[in-house]
């Protein structure tokens, strides 16, 4: 089993431990059931042997058995939060666009339920190696009885088994199906909440959604697993009836086929008796060890592709210090991006020099490829041909997360996070509390404890925050892609005159794309994109000389 593998790979001195644990109490619970077989021919009498005995079984089946579980529940929870962090690792380290492939729903699936299917199942675990143990002490203690008769308990277990497995055969297609319906229905619960707004505002678009999208996947889930659900309880069904069999044997044909001591037949009854209640334990935790092997299948199947490429996209070097760049140029270079329906995009061959301290507009009508070329800028894309050079140093696999380095960027789809990340101490407490007093802000978020106090404002001043991050990090190079788009007119006039002036008097190298042709005099050069080409590279002004911060 892929799950006890992982298990195993990960803790194995604790889960042998665990195993010979769960054993012990397994041992030590037919054992108890052994003291009181033999003390039931022998009730009234009193014996001190037999009642320390039978405490210290009871005491060493509880006790082992409780070992067990907390040993396995440690493996186990190590195991899962090891899965968490490696799967985020690899999220992070994959490349911009295989993250996207994947989708948000398959990630989010994998991060939330897979990862929590594989713990419940991993934590049912224990329990179920002390059934196994318990069923195994009984099974021995029936052949020390009668050889004979536990061999037709064998026989007839053995069938059930075989018939469980070929019933239970039938599931499976269900289960695995049901499990990619529900990378599906979790994208549609994110367009439930994202799109909230657009669906409260057009019925026929939230009609349509809700019964050509959600209904009909959230009804095919339902009807697999049902499926799956209804095979699996038959088969649960079917292994009872036969504990019932195995009890109707040693009640009414054992008696009548061969002479047997009633102890014997007593002891046949008990273990009977004692064994339906682990082994129907463990055959009800079947479904779940199912689904924790089609999670742990698709979190393998996820991290493969998110590791497809040969290369990690991110560094964990620490940063050093970096002389100034003189300018970022592209080469020839070309981009093709293929959608999930087929369509496709070309970007390129593209050829543009930015030198450092430039005010750099790009403009261009939508789909003109003006936010690929901002991705492929930053670093955030492998272009697939021709050349990214920054100081006429050619930028690969090796050193684009140092590339990007160099870069503040506040993208159309930025996020923004509640904590500024990787910005600490009381300077940068003061000097982020001095900006959001610039941004127009200092009534309604503060700093505190290295935190935003908010971030449930408007899209336009959700930006503004997400521009305090960029400020912050100081870095070389800005792009704002749509910045002022959901700005109002007072503060949009303020980034163009005061803001962007105030980052060149800096030293700084802003690009940004922009639809406002009214602030287009405000830029040194303005570049043209047209279905992923540079149709106009023009001069607006002529540049000074670039003042670069140390």
């Amino acid at each position: 089993m892929r799950l006890l593998v992982l298990i195993f790979r990960n803790s194995a001195l604790p889960l042998l431990l665990s195993a010979l644990a769960g054993v012990a109490a397994g041992v030590s619970g037919a054992a108890v059931l052994t003291v009181i077989n033999e003390r039931l021919d022998h009730l009234g009498e009193t014996s001190s042997r037999a009642a320390w005995v039978f405490l210290v079984l009871a005491i060493t089946a509880v006790s082992t058995k409780v070992v067990s579980k907390l040993l396995l529940v440690w493996v186990s929870t190590r195991v899962v939060r090891n899965m968490r962090v490696e799967l985020s690792e690899k999220i992070l380290s994959a490349p911009l666009r295989t993250v996207e492939k994947n989708g948000r729903g398959a990630l989010l699936a994998a991060l939330t339920t897979d990862i929590h299917q594989i713990a419940t199942a991993m934590i049912e675990f224990p329990e179920q190696c002390a059934n196994a143990a318990i069923a195994m002490a009984c099974f021995a203690y029936l052949f020390w009885l009668s050889w004979w008769l536990a061999l037709i308990y064998v026989g007839i277990f053995a069938l059930g088994i075989i018939d469980y497995k070929i019933v239970a055969r039938r599931a499976q297609p269900s289960i695995v199906e049901a499990r990619s319906l529900w990378d599906v229905l979790i994208s549609y619960y994110n367009d439930l909440i994202d799109g909230n707004k657009e669906l409260k505002m057009h019925r026929a678009r939230r009609g349509e959604f809700m019964s050509r999208s959600l209904t009909p996947t959230a009804t095919n889930m339902m009807r697999h697993s049902w499926r799956w659900n209804w095979i699996l309880a038959l088969a649960n069904g079917h292994t009872q009836m036969i504990f019932f069999a195995l009890l109707g044997i040693a009640l009414f044909v054992a008696p009548h086929v061969s002479f047997l001591a009633p102890q014997v037949l007593s002891g046949f009854v008990l273990m009977s008796l004692y064994m339906g209640g682990p082994i129907a334990s463990l055959v009800g935790a079947i479904p779940n060890f199912k689904l924790a092997e089609v999670s742990l299948k698709k979190i393998t199947e996820l991290g493969l592709a998110l590791g497809e490429a040969d290369h990690r996209d991110v560094s964990n070097e620490a940063d050093a210090a970096r002389p100034p760049f003189g300018s970022v140029e592209l080469r020839g270079l070309v981009y093709s991006y293929e959608g999930e329906e087929g369509e496709s995009f070309r970007l390129g061959p593209v050829d543009i020099r930015i030198d450092a301290g430039e005010l750099v507009f790009v403009v261009g009508g939508n789909g003109s490829g003006k936010s690929s070329f901002a991705r492929i800028l930053t670093g955030l894309y492998p272009h697939d041909g021709g050349d990214l050079l920054l100081d006429g140093e050619l930028i690969g696999d090796d050193n684009r997360d140092t590339y990007r380095q160099r870069f503040s960027t506040v993208l159309s789809d930025y996020h923004l996070f509640k904590s500024i990340y990787g910005m600490t101490g009381s300077e940068w407490s003061n000097g982020a509390s001095h900006l959001i007093d610039r941004l127009g802000l200092a009534r309604k978020v503060k700093v505190i404890d290295g935190e935003l106090s908010t971030i449930d404002l408007s899209q336009g001043q959700r930006k503004r925050l997400a521009l305090l991050n960029a400020f912050l990090e100081d870095r070389e190079i800005y792009l704002f892609d749509e910045w002022a788009a959901d700005q109002d007119p007072a503060f949009k006039r303020v980034f163009y005159h005061d803001i962007l002036p105030a980052l060149k008097a800096a030293g700084k190298t802003v690009v940004v794309i922009s639809h406002d042709d009214q602030y287009f005099e405000r830029a040194d050069r303005i570049v043209r994109f047209e279905e992923g080409r540079i149709v106009e590279d023009r001069l607006v002004r002529e540049q000074p000389a670039a003042k670069v911060a140390v």
